[in-house]
């Protein structure tokens, strides 16, 4: 509320949280390119998906041009119109097939390499769980926009308990898994003796 207040432009907070979760998936499938495709096909996979989620995220930019709800309104489970509804499921439908794909990319290189670096395929398949969480959020959320738009009855639960767990549990996974391998591996940089020997240096001058 605070951002649309400041930006005077309401569900603008929405919208870029919605953004950045899109550019996430973006992030976590280059990554799986670049460790699963020949080094030939690297770019080209690349280039693709970047240009998917272009249109996936102005698609969703002018849907949002079409609402003018808060951001609380925007990111809930109940959209009162047709094109809140279109929005929350354009997001959302590309969420679930994003996180689909992920979670099973990342459980498989989680499986290849757990013979020789235990550490980093515990993170895979951290980040894997946490993807699953986020389709779980995004069908549950999803689910319970069409339910309310075609006058269902839907348990509150859902929208009470389990869209905001398994919207918590994908970003605690996810930042667990990508922080293991980190852990797991130290890389130090030779600093030390490179300030050593600019120090050397500094006191053969006259």
């Amino acid at each position: 509320m605070t951002v649309d207040e400041f930006v005077g432009r309401n569900g603008i907070a929405t919208l870029g949280g919605n953004l950045a979760a899109i550019l996430a998936t973006l992030s976590l499938e280059i990554v799986s390119v670049n460790w699963t495709h020949p080094t030939a096909r690297v770019r080209r996979a690349v280039v693709g998906r970047i240009c998917l989620v272009g249109c996936v995220m102005a698609v969703l930019t002018w849907e949002f041009h079409l609402t003018n709800v808060t951001s609380f309104e925007l990111a809930s489970a109940s959209p009162d119109s047709a094109e809140v509804a279109g929005y929350m499921l354009t997001h959302l439908g590309y969420l679930t097939v994003a996180a689909t794909v992920i979670t099973f990319r990342y459980a498989a290189l989680a499986q290849a390499a757990w013979p020789r670096r235990r550490v980093a395929a515990a993170g895979l398949a951290v980040t894997a769980a946490g993807t699953l969480s986020g389709v779980a959020y995004a069908v549950s959320r999803a689910g319970t926009a069409v339910a309310h738009l075609e006058g269902r009855d839907w348990p509150s639960v859902i929208e009470t308990h389990i869209v905001p767990t398994a919207g918590a549990l994908a970003t605690l996974f996810i930042t667990l898994g990508l922080s293991l391998p980190i852990i797991g591996y130290r890389g130090v940089l030779p600093l030390h003796r490179w300030v050593t020997a600019w120090r050397a240096k500094q006191a053969a001058r006259p």
